[in-house]
């Protein structure tokens, strides 16, 4: 089955702007479903992110192998995260971690300018100093490098619940549903060795 690129963009983003943001007062919101699925450990996501920073040398061989190990495809022109081209000294990468794809501009290995932009129009739309390139959280890592969003958010988060008993039911009905499948994937083992 396919991944939602979508969900999977989406919580990715979320998980690298709340492990690296240097700002505070930053509001998440979701829903009990949600909350249910583990995220990776920032330990964890800050060990594979791949930072590329303006002014500063990077190894093309290098990067170019670390996104191939962490699933990324090599395209003639981005369109959709995962995905990365190189042309020339201009290296296209769309990160799991952001809504837009980043355009980094080399000299010899030297970064001479990191922009994000639309891969529909090639404009760009804003310059940043540095970039954090992260994988595929949904395939990159195993369950014992996942952990509850809770313990990823900061010590001092303030979490407002709209409905407690409807959070309460939502997160029981994801239990039972991990539970009937977990009784439907032994019963199968079961049978197969039976026969």
């Amino acid at each position: 089955q396919d991944l939602n690129t979508s969900n999977v963009l989406q919580r990715t983003e979320m998980i690298n702007n709340l492990t690296s943001s240097a700002t505070a007062g930053e509001i998440l919101v979701t829903y009990p479903e949600a909350l249910f699925e583990k995220v990776v450990s920032p330990a964890e996501l800050k060990k594979t992110r791949i930072n590329i920073v303006k002014d500063e040398d990077v190894d093309i061989d290098f990067l170019v192998e670390m996104l191939i190990e962490y699933g990324f495809t090599r395209v003639d022109f981005v369109f959709e995260p995962g995905q990365f081209s190189i042309r020339g000294g201009i290296m296209d990468i769309f990160s799991y971690g952001n809504e837009w794809p980043y355009r980094i501009e080399l000299f010899d290995e030297e970064v001479e300018s990191i922009r994000t932009f639309d891969p529909n129009t090639q404009l760009s739309i804003r310059n940043i100093a540095k970039v954090s390139i992260v994988p595929n959280i949904n395939t990159r890592f195993t369950q014992d490098q996942k952990v509850s969003i809770f313990k990823v958010l900061p010590e001092n988060t303030v979490i407002w619940i709209s409905d407690f008993q409807m959070l309460l039911d939502k997160l029981q009905l994801c239990f039972e549903k991990v539970e009937d499948f977990v009784d439907k994937i032994n019963l199968d083992e079961e049978e197969e060795l039976s026969e």
